[in-house]
Order: structure tokens, then C-alpha cells, then sequence
């Protein structure tokens, strides 16, 4: 399936979030959101970024001058265009509620 056809509503610019990407030097370079969801987001970047890259992204929220959120997320690059990249987010694994007692049962 073309990357096209993936979407079919118009992509919007997220307002009110401030995202940047610690580079791998400790600079932090400005991003823009364009999509975000769940699972990962998209981000249009200057810099080319290849696939299976790890990053480290950060997300601000605020309201006026006041910072209302912070979130850091680690994600690795799955698609990368000169003008942005894709990034998925490492979740942890679920772990079974049954399974992390079952080796302590005496």
C-alpha cells in the first residue's frame, strides 16, 4: 500500500506542542508535529534521520509562558523522507500479572 493511500483525512499541524529531538551530540534540534498518535508520531525535520535510528524525542506542553507538561520519549525511526521521519515508541512489554508471582509460590 502506497504511503498516500495510508491517510485519508488532511494532515494538521499540532498546536500548542513544542517538540524537539536531542540529536546524538546533546544538541537539541526544533521539530514540528505533524501527526500524532498512540503508537508514534510524525515529525517534519531539516535533518535526514535513516530508518531504524534510535531518537529521543521531547514534548512540551504549555499554556502562555507556563510550561504545563513535559514528556521525553525514546522511539526508533520505521520511515524517513529529507523533509521528516516517522518515529514508533518502545512500550514495554505487558506483563501478565500471573506470571511475576509464579516463580515466588513455595
Amino acid at each position: 500500500m502506497p504511503l498516500i493511500e495510508r491517510r485519508n483525512h488532511p494532515r494538521k499541524e499540532v498546536l500548542n506542542v513544542r517538540t524537539w529531538m536531542l540529536a546524538g551530540d546533546g544538541k537539541r534540534e526544533p521539530l514540528r508535529v505533524v501527526d500524532m498518535s498512540r503508537k508514534g508520531v510524525h515529525v517534519s525535520s531539516h535533518r535526514l534521520i535513516l530508518p531504524g535510528t534510535r531518537v529521543e524525542l521531547a514534548f512540551v506542553r504549555t499554556d502562555g509562558d507556563k510550561v504545563t507538561r513535559l514528556v521525553r520519549r525514546c522511539g526508533e525511526v520505521v520511515r524517513a523522507s529529507p523533509r521528516g521521519f516517522a518515529v514508533t515508541f518502545a512500550h514495554p512489554r505487558p506483563r501478565d500479572s500471573r506470571l511475576q508471582y509464579r516463580g515466588q509460590q513455595k
